[in-house]
């Protein structure tokens, strides 16, 4: 597949690791940047400038095209679709990809693949008062 940008959201909800997008940015060979709350494209769409949060304070990188982004709130201004929108979205179709149509072996991937297993996961114990 041909790209220019890949955006993706800064930590998954579920264990807040951050990992997937940089992963994926290392697997490809491609520059990635992180918390990004303001990106700006350069005229020729060939490198990008993104303001990022990093450690409660804001840090300028500079990235080539085609990168991996990571998102983070405040980059855009959600818009809302239109009815007709909505509408025309019903009508298209959704593909479905299988690990074979990505040339993946079904065995590396998903739960068969997976490195780490969740086994449980609890809230910590309430705080005893005195």
């Amino acid at each position: 597949m041909q790209f220019d940008l890949v955006l993706a959201g800064k930590q998954a909800v579920d264990e807040d690791n951050s990992q997937v997008a940089i992963r994926v940015a290392e697997l490809l060979d491609l520059p990635h940047v992180n918390s990004v709350i303001k990106l700006d494209l350069s005229e020729d769409k060939k490198s990008a400038k993104c303001l990022r949060e990093v450690d409660g304070d804001r840090d300028v990188a500079e990235t080539s095209m085609p990168a991996i982004i990571t998102t983070q709130q405040g980059l855009n201004e959600p818009r809302y679709p239109s009815l007709k929108g909505i509408m025309g979205a019903k009508k298209k179709p959704i593909t479905d990809w299988k690990a074979a149509d990505l040339g993946l072996d079904a065995a590396t991937i998903g739960v068969n693949g997976a490195k780490v297993e969740i086994v449980t996961i609890e809230p910590p114990p309430a705080a005893s008062t005195r």
